[in-house]
């Protein structure tokens, strides 16, 4: 064999190796590791998901977090901006309105929009019509939102920040809702 036929060999083992990365599964003893950082907790009812994700990125006051095996949400305050991983992902979001109103700076009815890809890799945007009530707890608010595929609810926990440190969120017509919550380690 060449030198050069035993270096492409070589290569080729270690090109193949990388298409496992991430696919092995995890290590039971990686879950009894103490938190040391705040994760954010996940739910998708519609799926039976439960996951942990940890922050891996930070860009003007768009937080990233992931779980082990790539799937991640992008947030803005704790408002769901994006996901990837999940089929159906929300590519974009203008939650701009949702954030005045939960701060107090806009009140009456206001605009959301969301943008996926079609599976034909299409832009499609579902654009809402919403308004934001105060529950009778403090901190909870509650947005009613109307679409053309119908009608949600999003319900926000603030914390003394003003960030929705939890909250039942619409993802889209696919998905449904999704549950985020900051878990912090004591």
């Amino acid at each position: 064999m060449t030198k050069f036929s035993i270096m492409a060999l070589i290569a080729a083992g270690l090109l193949a190796a990388c298409g496992t990365i991430g696919k092995k599964p995890v290590p039971a003893s990686l879950f009894a590791t103490p938190i040391s950082s705040t994760v954010l907790a996940v739910t998708i009812p519609t799926r039976g998901a439960v996951a942990t994700l940890v922050l891996v990125a930070r860009n003007q006051g768009i937080e990233t977090w992931q779980t082990g095996d790539a799937v991640s949400i992008s947030v803005r305050d704790g408002l769901l901006l994006g996901t990837r991983g999940l089929g159906f992902d929300v590519m974009g979001s203008d939650v701009s309105q949702t954030r005045a109103a939960l701060s107090g700076a806009r009140t009456g009815q206001y605009a959301v929009k969301r943008s996926y890809l079609t599976a034909d890799n299409q832009p499609e945007v579902i654009s809402a019509t919403c308004t934001m009530s105060r529950a009778a707890a403090d901190g909870h608010f509650v947005e009613d939102c109307t679409t053309a595929v119908g009608n949600y609810r999003n319900e926000y926990w603030l914390d003394g920040s003003g960030r929705a440190a939890r909250s039942v969120q619409w993802i889209g017509p696919q998905i449904q809702y999704v549950t985020l919550g900051y878990v912090s380690p004591s």
